[in-house]
């Protein structure tokens, strides 16, 4: 059931139903241009947050900007009248008959703050996949519980707290994209492209080969000036199960987190590889992937079509990803974060280790501000 009347007593009955269960944890999370504060009420989250979060996970900060509250939630079909009466059939005929209609004892409940979101609801609870989440504007603070945590059940539904994080870190010079940023001596390349494009084997790959890194998937960008900046999160990857075969003896002392409990994906932990992690870091150019059969890899000026392309799918991938959709603000806001930049597009040969040692010679010639012989 879909409500459009937002009561502040919602939260009051969460916070109440949510009195009665313990702390196990608190911790900070660095996002770069914000904190959250981070209340656990399930110690089964812990090992969760630690493996994703290893790197932005802090014990202390002297601030933060929002707080998570996580919890494990076993009793969805009595949650919402535990909440608010507003939400029992035997109080809202509405739902009453949409139940009956439906034939189901189970129900979903949406509701829409037009203030905030016309399309996103700012508090849903839903049985059927086991999610509760909501955001109090007022004291922006965030829920979140769920049903199951076992790691291969859980990771499926992708990067811990992404959707959160985005709603956290949207302002109006700051957002969270899905992309990969590697660099060399301060010289960031933001990856332009949507999944199964390379991305993610490359920024791995050069990582690995001692590149700095922020991300492979998930980052922050942050306008400062005529400067964009870049912020990692998370410190796991994701590789194919014949990539994750391929860069086996590069990931050595890494730990395997995770299938993705849909076997195309590994998750990986590479705390080993912190030492390659870098905050607030500037991006300088922009690049487009594309896989190709040549022998040898290479980089090409983007045309303007190619840029045009690029940008739609930095822009596309992470407003699917973060269910930014219906956000017109964010698509304009992610584009003139990026126009301005030089676009190259680098073709991918089959061999990754000479797709990176290619991308260091770039990147050393474009320090140097040697003439680049770019066909």
């Amino acid at each position: 059931m879909i409500i459009k009347n937002l009561k502040s007593e919602y939260f009051e009955g969460v916070n109440e139903y949510l009195e009665n269960k313990s702390v196990c944890f608190v911790k900070y999370i660095n996002l770069g241009c914000k904190t959250v504060r981070l209340i656990s009420l399930s110690d089964k989250f812990i090992p969760l947050i630690e493996k994703q979060l290893t790197y932005s996970l802090q014990d202390e900060t002297s601030d933060y900007d929002a707080t998570l509250i996580v919890w494990e939630e076993n009793d969805f079909e009595n949650l919402p009248a535990k909440i608010s009466p507003d939400f029992t059939p035997r109080q809202n005929l509405r739902l009453r008959i949409e139940l009956l209609a439906s034939k189901q004892k189970q129900y979903q409940i949406s509701i829409i703050d037009e203030e905030y979101s016309k399309h996103n609801p700012v508090f849903d609870i839903d049985p059927f996949r086991g999610f509760f989440n909501a955001y109090d504007k007022n004291t922006n603070t965030y829920y979140y519980g769920v049903r199951n945590l076992e790691p291969e059940e859980f990771i499926k539904e992708g990067h811990i707290f992404v959707q959160m994080f985005n709603k956290i870190v949207k302002t109006e010079t700051s957002n969270l994209v899905h992309g990969a940023v590697v660099g060399l001596e301060n010289e960031g390349i933001l990856f332009c492209a949507r999944g199964q494009r390379g991305k993610s084997t490359l920024a791995v790959l050069a990582m690995m080969q001692g590149f700095e890194y922020v991300s492979d998937d998930y980052l922050v960008l942050e306008k400062a000036g005529d400067r964009l900046y870049s912020h990692p999160i998370y410190s796991i990857i994701t590789l194919s199960p014949r990539m994750y075969n391929e860069l086996y003896d590069e990931l050595e002392g890494t730990r395997f987190v995770s299938n993705n409990a849909r076997k195309d994906k590994y998750v990986i932990n590479i705390a080993k590889f912190h030492n390659q992690f870098r905050k607030c870091y500037p991006i300088n150019i922009c690049m487009f992937p594309e896989i190709t059969s040549n022998p040898e890899p290479s980089i090409t000026r983007c045309t303007n079509q190619e840029k045009g392309r690029a940008i739609t799918h930095l822009i596309h991938s992470t407003i699917i990803q973060t269910q930014d959709r219906h956000d017109i603000k964010t698509v304009k806001k992610l584009m003139n974060f990026v126009k301005d930049f030089e676009f190259y597009k680098i073709n991918l040969c089959p061999d990754i280790y000479k797709n990176v040692e290619y991308l260091k010679t770039f990147i050393e010639k474009e320090i140097k501000n040697e003439q680049l012989c770019i066909k």
